[in-house]
């Protein structure tokens, strides 16, 4: 196969799919065996010949894949889509940076208040004991009246290091 043809079958997949035989895909899948491209292109073309090692192929493309959803979509398409003669807008980064930061603008203080929770459910031991070192001594203490409810077998222990790092404030 000539870097004109696969250029042109990576381009425009749909026009250009009849040039080639599954033998020649074949060719270039062994000599590039982990091109996910070709696995489609190849998966494409055995769907439209009806081959026999059609799912043989499917399983090796999805193997390859990372979109499998994109997959499905290729062999069972659901509509066709009509080219339109509009230009495309071209924007230069600047205004594409603009456009996205305005976006993500209501997000970001979300986030940022979501990371500071505190998450009963990671409370650990290591954590609390951290919480103390750190001389955070009333988030250790509400750590280990977590622990002391997750395990009433230790809330003996946890009590004791309760009391340890009260005093250890005063």
């Amino acid at each position: 196969m000539k870097k004109e043809l696969f250029n042109k079958l990576t381009s425009n997949l749909i026009d250009t799919i009849d040039l080639v035989s599954l033998n020649e895909l074949n060719i270039v899948k062994e000599k590039f065996p982990y091109c996910e491209i070709i696995h489609n292109i190849l998966l494409l073309k055995s769907h439209q010949k009806s081959d026999l090692n059609f799912g043989e192929v499917l399983t090796t493309t999805s193997l390859y894949s990372t979109d499998r959803r994109n997959l499905y979509n290729r062999i069972h398409p659901t509509q066709k889509i009509e080219k339109n003669n509009k230009p495309s807008t071209i924007q230069n980064f600047e205004e594409w940076l603009c456009q996205t930061s305005k976006k993500t603008d209501n997000t970001i203080p979300k986030k940022i208040e979501k990371s500071v929770e505190d998450n009963d459910y990671l409370t650990t031991e290591t954590l609390a004991e951290i919480y103390v070192e750190q001389r955070h001594y009333e988030r250790a203490i509400q750590a280990y009246q977590i622990l002391c409810l997750k395990y009433p077998k230790k809330s003996g222990l946890f009590a004791n290091r309760i009391e340890d790092i009260k005093n250890k404030k005063i």
